[in-house]
């Protein structure tokens, strides 16, 4: 019978015996438990080697800089007497503790013949003899779920593992494997068994709990079974975790090693306007969590230099074709174009804080609060605080004033902050005290609270933090950046203060009013000011839906976090009580555009080829690309006129910025259909002639990377009709009325 087929048959076998018997699927809780200990060696880092000599000085240093004494390199056929084995001596020269990746080529692993078996026994063996007792652990291939990236089928992989433990086992080198990428619980299952059966299981299993996927690192994992069943699998990095460590415990291995973790600059950018940011704040995160969770003994992140997703950017532009989850080969860039990322200081800032400390206490609330106190081995007590993306919570409610005095407070990145009054988000706080703190709120009255009150998401951009106000009749959010008092800036910003302050320029005042003010506290800076206001029957439906001041604010952080331009908000306010009936304020930062899309777009409809210095072509594609890219994000503008796109010029390019977003709406789960996207464009071509208008279309097109469909055309023939309609109606109601 084929081996293939009967180790297939094995498999099967053993998979459904897990499933049934076992008790690790659904009795591990998704709950961080206080007690675990962090171990010095718990971190960890992926390392490249250069071609350039001189990069191996950088990487030495760059190590020390972190505090680590753990390094993963991945090593293949062509790695001895190159560049690599260069790197790998210089490591072992320093002291490091490596784990060395031992990988065939993709096509040996691809087809794997008892050729490419016996040019892996003979790698095998001249690794062995030059740097067995050199390194501290062998790991075996990397992988072999992704074929795509590894080359390897799982049943040729167990053969590579056989042969390796035949060839190194018997020189008392420890063996790691097999390196199963993502949360892929039955393939572990599956290689393991084959192992345990065969007489030769790892001395270390080592697994990627790749959790990028479902971006925040305390999401519970929608990939696995659907977003139906995310909320009843509660399968978050804890669970996850534990999962793996109850399969490998079943298999005869306690040792469980993450191998290989990183957020990749190119998505997160995707999803934020500070994407550097994001990759720290979520550096932090994981590692506090995948610490406490008692599952792992160490985790390595990776890759330390990268373009794409290092802790340092290499300045490359390109990315290999087999992913550096599989084989981390080189470091492309050139040393004199190496950038250290904030990144790489948020792991430093970590490695130093909680390598050899205990948690004492842990919270990973539902509401998406989490604490976390420490006892270093400095003997100080390290309080660790965020919230899940979107939401914010008052120091206040956590500390008294003296506790909030004694403590000494820093950032994700190590670096202090002076106000310690405001606010906890999802950049995590660090804060230090000299003796133990009790907080002001049992565990259980933390799980209370609302991290989002009235349903205020609260944004992410470059070192704000927020004050949420409330004194007299007024209540809101007000964002402070570094060097503000957060009380101070409330107190000059509520409405009785912006209707005192002069006004520069009055940009609307019909339903609403929209005018601009100097800064009460910053000189020369400009805020704008929008005056909401509830009349008719909106006197009415306003009360069952937030305050326009407030979607002004939610909107703005969420398109801003998802990549698109708006005005940076600086507060809301509206009244305690009857918040949609009266009136309400909405404050941002002022935009210096040059022009509005407007003003360009009626020009082009009056012929002119260019405007302000600017071709047709270029403008009408930056609008549609803009467009495309909000749409993408699933956001609909639902008022998205040429006046309503403010154009700014930087280096001879072109950014739009959209305004007057308190009506959009921003879809959560759901991809924007066709038709939502016509009806949102509708208003944004009403300027252009039809040429033009088959122009935007075109580059709208190649922008979304479809083929629309012709009725395209009669959308926004419709809407033609629909102002011709109500200005011919308008007019006649008024030469009916002026007779009287």
């Amino acid at each position: 019978m084929n081996p293939r087929f009967l180790y297939y048959l094995r498999s099967v076998n053993n998979i459904s015996r897990s499933i049934f018997t076992s008790r690790f699927w659904a009795l591990h809780s998704p709950k961080i438990q206080a007690g675990i200990s962090v171990e010095n060696d718990f971190f960890g880092i992926n390392i490249a080697p250069s071609v350039d000599p001189k990069a191996d000085d950088f990487i030495i240093e760059r190590l020390q800089e972190l505090g680590l004494q753990h390094v993963r390199m991945n090593f293949t056929y062509d790695s001895l007497g190159s560049y690599a084995e260069r790197l790998l001596q210089r490591v072992i020269a320093e002291d490091f503790e490596v784990l060395l990746d031992l990988i065939p080529p993709f096509e040996d692993a691809k087809s794997f013949t008892l050729d490419a078996q016996e040019r892996w026994r003979s790698f095998l063996n001249s690794v062995a003899r030059e740097y067995g007792q050199q390194v501290a652990v062998i790991e075996i291939g990397s992988t072999p779920n992704r074929g795509r990236w590894s080359g390897f089928e799982p049943s040729d992989y167990l053969i590579a593992w056989r042969i390796a433990n035949d060839e190194l086992t018997p020189l008392d080198i420890i063996l790691a494997g097999p390196n199963v990428s993502d949360f892929e619980p039955l393939c572990s299952i599956q290689l393991l068994s084959e192992m345990q059966a065969q007489g030769n299981a790892p001395d270390i299993y080592t697994n990627n709990l790749f959790v990028e996927r479902v971006i925040e690192p305390e999401a519970f994992d929608h990939r696995v079974l659907g977003k139906t069943m995310r909320l009843v699998l509660k399968l978050n990095l804890v669970k996850k975790a534990r999962i793996m460590r109850a399969i490998g415990k079943e298999y005869g291995v306690d040792n469980i090693v993450c191998s290989y973790k990183c957020w990749s600059s190119k998505r997160l950018s995707r999803w934020s306007i500070v994407p550097e940011r994001k990759k720290s704040d979520y550096l932090v995160r994981y590692l506090v969590i995948a610490a406490t969770t008692g599952a792992l003994s160490k985790v390595y992140w990776g890759p330390l230099i990268c373009n794409r997703d290092g802790l340092i950017d290499d300045g490359s532009s390109s990315y290999p074709a087999i992913d550096n989850v599989t084989f981390y080969k080189q470091v492309k860039g050139d040393l004199t174009n190496f950038k250290i990322r904030e990144a790489f200081y948020a792991y430093a800032n970590i490695v130093k804080l909680l390598s050899g400390a205990k948690c004492v206490e842990a919270i990973n609330a539902n509401n998406g609060i989490h604490h976390f106190i420490f006892e270093t081995k400095s003997h100080k007590q390290l309080h660790i605080i965020w919230t899940r993306d979107r939401g914010c919570i008052e120091a206040s409610l956590l500390y008294t004033n003296q506790q909030l005095d004694r403590g000494h407070f820093i950032d994700a990145i190590g670096q202090a902050i002076q106000d310690k009054t405001l606010s906890f988000s999802e950049r995590p706080t660090f804060i230090e005290f000299e003796h133990a703190e009790q907080l002001k709120l049992s565990n259980s009255e933390i799980e209370k609270l609302d991290p989002q009150p009235h349903g205020v998401i609260f944004g992410v951009s470059e070192d704000i933090r927020y004050l949420s106000w409330t004194e007299g009749k007024w209540r809101g959010v007000v964002a402070v950046k570094p060097g503000e008092s957060g009380t101070e800036k409330a107190r000059a910003l509520v409405p009785e203060k912006l209707l005192a302050a002069p006004q520069i320029v009055i940009h609307r005042d019909q339903r609403n009013k929209v005018w601009s003010i100097e800064h009460p506290i910053t000189t020369n800076e400009t805020l704008v000011v929008k005056e909401n206001r509830a009349r008719g029957i909106k006197k009415f439906t306003y009360r069952f839906k937030a305050s326009k001041g407030q979607r002004h604010w939610d909107n703005a952080w969420e398109m801003l976090r998802r990549g698109v331009r708006s005005p940076i908000p600086i507060a809301y306010f509206e009244q305690t009580e009857n918040t949609g009936i009266t009136h309400n304020y909405y404050v941002c930062e002022f935009v210096d555009a040059a022009f509005s899309v407007r003003e360009a777009f009626t020009a082009f409809g009056k012929g002119k080829e260019s405007y302000e210095g600017f071709s047709k072509e270029k403008i009408i594609k930056a609008v549609a690309e803009f467009s495309c890219n909000m749409h993408n994000k699933k956001i609909i503008h639902h008022d998205l006129t040429g006046g309503n796109l403010l154009v700014t010029t930087e280096n001879e390019e072109i950014n739009i910025t959209a305004i007057d977003i308190g009506r959009a709406s921003i879809n959560m789960k759901k991809n924007l259909s066709e038709h939502q996207r016509l009806l949102d464009l509708m208003r944004c071509c009403y300027k252009l002639n039809w040429p033009n208008r088959h122009l935007f279309m075109d580059y709208y097109f190649a922008a979304y990377g479809r083929k629309f469909s012709a009725h395209w055309k009669s959308s926004l023939s419709y809407y033609d009709w629909k102002l011709r309609t109500k200005k011919r109606v308008k007019r006649a109601l008024k030469s009916k009325w002026s007779k009287f």
